[in-house]
């Protein structure tokens, strides 16, 4: 009887086992039906690994494996969460449903917040460990956050206190992911990784914005690459799926104060520095100046012909000779508002065109027109010649700015990045004088004049390009017949100096220009002159353009999605 029982015990022992295997693989079985699970862990999508979850589907007997991963967007900056709210109709109810979108601003609050990996470097962890074999998207996070902290180090305090970007900046935008659940059923099997994604502007911007430069930039083929401070972004095509681009960052324990010179690789993060990088010349809105497509020699010609047709055929002309477009880029600095921002040293934009150097940006254009002003002014104390108050001030500006030396006159003398504070902010708010006294003429003229004859800024812009385009042209002339002019000292090619000579010398032919647009007044059209090119020379000392290949404008505002591997 013993015995028997110690036989039925061994059995009901071997039955269990077998049962408890049995269960295991049938649960095994099971759980292997959440396709893609392990490859959301975690291991490969960082933290964002901690929002995957299976979900039964009793209808299939099988889990579903529901994953979470960023959509990347460029949005205003404000210093917190930016919550959307959305009303969809469910049947017959009325669902409301809640999108978060969370700055990558690199404070300590949203780097755990968007389970980036910063976090975890001061704690000496080797947290990088497998780093390669991770999403790419999560080192983007980590690259983001990183520029933003950087774009930081170069803000300094003003007389009113600390920036706070926040406040202080108006117009800066930041990068910022919102989390989107998405099943694994619907991931094509070319996908071996969750897919983040952003619109194909976005990635643009944002790509510059790290200091990379585009080598190919061709969506319709499926073809995008980005290299430079030593990040690199490279495209494929997926099939059902599109463009997927691969991000390979710096060493992730990169430290700024370390390398100085990544700061050098910091951009204006703005939309109107935005803009630049795809050929588009931003205009301001307080002067109602529209924005200007300029990316391509085609672009500036056909700009230059809405402008004034013999003034476009004479750029056609110069273009076919020389392949440059003389007087013209004067609308960067004309046209542009005041983009830098307040307390930044960060002064960096994209250039907008193939040829952005002009008498206003040189100078060559500086000097002969401070020392032209100084002998008009001079001419006409001496006799009876009438001098305005506002073209004295531009002429006292003009000798408070040559203290400075070479580093008002001389654009190679510009430090980039390092640019000194101080003398940044004296320009700006110099120049935000100049936008104060061109809305006073504007709302001043409309008060006072028949509505055909208000002052308008776009006016007096669009007279001085179609004079200032033929000065190569005037200036050769001028050498020619041997009439050399005084070039103050400037050791260049004598058409330079000579040029600026010219621009000086269309001032009646912009006021006639002006009478012919209906505004008929020639000394305020002069004053506003002298004006609008103090304001084109502050402008290019607080702003410095940097080359690279120019993103179709077509592209500004696309919504195409690319998806970041």
């Amino acid at each position: 009887m013993e015995e028997e029982s110690k036989l039925a015990l061994a059995a009901l022992v071997v039955s269990l086992v077998a049962l408890v295997t049995t269960i295991s693989q049938v649960l095994s079985q099971l759980f292997a039906t959440a396709d893609g699970y392990r490859r959301c862990q975690p291991s490969i999508i960082g933290g964002w690994g901690r929002l995957t979850r299976r979900k039964f589907r009793w209808s299939d007997l099988r889990f579903e494996t529901i994953y979470t991963t960023p959509r990347f967007a460029l949005m205003p900056y404000t210093g917190n969460i930016i919550t959307y709210e959305r009303n969809m109709s469910v049947g017959s109810m009325l669902k409301t449903t809640t999108q978060e979108y969370n700055p990558l601003d690199g404070t300590p609050a949203m780097i755990e917040k968007t389970y980036a990996t910063l976090g975890h470097q001061a704690s000496g962890l080797n947290v990088f460990k497998g780093f390669n074999e991770m999403a790419s998207w999560v080192r983007f996070i980590d690259a983001l956050h990183s520029n933003a902290l950087e774009t930081r180090m170069l803000t300094k305090s003003t007389k009113r206190g600390a920036i706070k970007p926040e406040q202080d900046w108006k117009g800066y935008t930041i990068p910022m992911v919102t989390p989107q659940k998405h099943s694994w059923d619907f991931v094509p099997p070319d996908v071996i990784r969750p897919l983040a994604v952003a619109t194909l502007q976005d990635i643009a911007v944002f790509s510059r914005r790290l200091g990379m430069r585009w080598k190919t930039f061709e969506p319709s083929e499926g073809a995008l690459r980005a290299e430079g401070n030593g990040h690199t972004l490279d495209s494929t095509t997926v099939r059902s799926v599109g463009v997927v681009v691969q991000f390979t960052m710096r060493d992730p324990l990169f430290d700024p104060l370390l390398y100085p010179n990544g700061l050098e690789e910091l951009y204006i993060p703005t939309a109107p520095a935005d803009k630049m990088g795809f050929g588009i010349v931003p205009g301001d809105p307080r002067l109602f100046v529209p924005d200007h497509i300029i990316g391509t020699p085609a672009d500036c010609l056909a700009r230059t012909l809405e402008i004034d047709v013999q003034a476009g055929e004479t750029l056609k002309d110069l273009m076919n000779e020389n392949g440059w477009t003389p007087g013209f880029s004067d609308i960067i600095g004309l046209a542009a508002p005041m983009i830098r921002l307040p307390g930044s040293e960060i002064i960096k934009v994209p250039r907008p065109a193939v040829y952005e150097a002009g008498l206003t940006y040189q100078q060559e254009g500086i000097v002969v027109f401070h020392n032209r002003l100084r002998d008009l002014i001079n001419e006409r104390d001496r006799g009876e010649g009438r001098v305005s108050e506002q073209t004295r001030w531009v002429l006292q500006q003009l000798e408070e700015l040559s203290m400075y030396g070479e580093q008002w006159f001389d654009e190679k003398a510009c430090k980039g990045n390092r640019t000194p504070i101080g003398f940044l902010n004296d320009l700006h708010a110099r120049h935000d004088m100049t936008t104060d006294y061109f809305i006073s003429l504007h709302n001043r003229s409309y008060r006072e004049k028949a509505s055909d004859q208000t002052f308008r800024y776009t006016d007096l812009m669009y007279s001085h390009i179609t004079h200032a385009i033929d000065y190569f042209l005037v200036a050769r002339e001028i050498l020619d017949a041997g009439r050399e002019r005084n070039h103050y000292g400037q050791k260049v090619q004598a058409w330079i100096t000579e040029g600026a000579h010219v621009y000086f010398d269309k001032i009646p032919s912009i006021i006639e220009t002006m009478q012919h647009r209906g505004f008929d007044d020639p000394p305020i059209v002069e004053e506003a002159w002298f004006m609008m090119m103090l304001r084109a020379f502050l402008w290019h000392r607080t702003h410095l353009m940097v080359g690279g290949n120019i993103v179709p404008s077509q592209h500004w505002g696309s919504r195409l999605p690319v998806y970041i591997g």
